[in-house]
């Protein structure tokens, strides 16, 4: 059993749309293997549906703070350009910087940003440039946060997001980033991979911790890129072995680089021994100081 689906199942109390959360990280986990985009729309249909919002946007905040939004649901909610005509620096959004300051990974609320962060003249600021579009209350599920912010972000025109919301956002967030991590390790996958792979019935769960093994990944690090258990990622092992007829780790690799399902490995000169640490978000460039990082259990709770 995948933990995302204990996890999401977990809603089951807290929403009408569990089932459909099911078979959104069933269907997710156990396709089979194929170059298919990831499934924005209908994951912010469901976000839409569960959260009572308006709008939901896919959006990409890179190093450079440009916020890009790289997808709304329903397409025509948002207007290509401000009514107003005018635009706002993206380092002055208080939830950006929220996530700028404390590197959390939790979800949270625009209103619930400290004034540490995001004094009270930026918070009424961004609100008046919002408000036209009908976003003027925003709850804010982090994906990525390596070198800028990948996220949905919701909105509601009137009614501001609670406490539940933030329940049911936590409950949600783990099986969507677990996602997001598996698209991640496909994202390195070439199309000629997937042929192979679909021909020996591999789901792209299983393709991509055949990929981590050919990375030289441990099953507890596997579990730990992944998002779930050691005892799952050795269930996938067992399987992916009997779908290609070996017995350990090292024959599954030359097997599956045999079959053209993952690439040879480099040789020595090509590896790369300057390789750097991860670097952290960029601060941003107006307001207060940065302040200490907040504990992620208690990041969008009222004091």
């Amino acid at each position: 059993m995948q933990r995302p689906l204990v996890t999401v199942r977990r809603v089951a109390g807290a929403g009408t749309c569990s089932a459909s959360w099911l078979d959104l990280v069933g269907d997710v986990l156990t396709r089979s293997a194929s170059a298919r985009p990831f499934p924005h729309e209908r994951v912010a249909d469901l976000l839409r549906e569960s959260f009572h919002a308006a709008c939901c946007s896919y959006n990409v905040v890179d190093r450079t703070w440009v916020d890009h939004i790289s997808g709304c649901w329903p397409v025509d909610y948002l207007p290509p350009a401000p009514p107003s005509g005018r635009l706002v620096d993206a380092t002055t959004q208080p939830l950006l910087r929220w996530y700028s300051v404390t590197r959390s990974s939790a979800p949270q609320v625009l209103g619930r940003v400290p004034r540490a962060i995001a004094h009270p003249e930026m918070v009424e600021e961004w609100t008046a440039f919002a408000r036209p579009f009908g976003i003027t209350h925003q709850l804010a599920m982090p994906l990525v946060m390596n070198g800028g912010v990948e996220a949905y972000v919701l909105g509601r025109p009137d009614d501001d997001f609670d406490d539940d919301d933030l329940d049911l956002a936590g409950l949600v967030l783990p099986a969507l980033s677990a996602l997001f991590r598996q698209r991640a390790v496909l994202e390195a996958v070439s199309a000629a991979r997937y042929d192979p792979a679909r021909s020996l019935g591999l789901t792209e769960r299983e393709l991509v911790v055949l990929t981590l093994l050919g990375d030289g990944l441990t099953a507890d690090a596997m579990a730990r890129r992944l998002r779930t258990s050691p005892r799952t990622v050795h269930k996938h092992l067992e399987h992916l072995y009997r779908k290609l007829g070996v017995r350990d780790r090292l024959m599954a690799v030359q097997r599956a680089r045999d079959a053209g399902i993952l690439a040879a490995p480099p040789a020595p000169d090509d590896r790369s021994n300057g390789r750097t640490g991860r670097r952290g978000l960029p601060l941003p460039t107006g307001g207060h100081s940065p302040v200490a990082p907040a504990d992620e259990g208690t990041a969008g709770r009222k004091q």
